[in-house]
């Protein structure tokens, strides 16, 4: 059974984050974890930060996940 990753943890921001700092720091880690990066690619990392940056960017599925949260 998957372990439940808390998003905001996940990318090291605060709940309160806007939307540009969630993609700034998505683009940022997109770019450590892609699969690709020979140094430093994690496919599942970068498979949660996909799922993470998808609820958080959407903000009706970021209004479900905070308020399951």
């Amino acid at each position: 059974m998957a372990k439940h990753v808390d998003y905001y943890e996940f990318l090291q921001i605060s709940p309160n984050a806007d939307h540009e700092t969630i993609h700034r720091v998505y683009h940022f880690l997109a770019t450590r974890f892609h699969p690709d990066n020979p140094k430093s690619g994690d496919a599942d990392k970068f498979t949660v930060l996909k799922n993470a940056y998808d609820v958080l960017a959407d903000p009706t599925r970021r209004a479900k996940y905070d308020m399951a949260r």
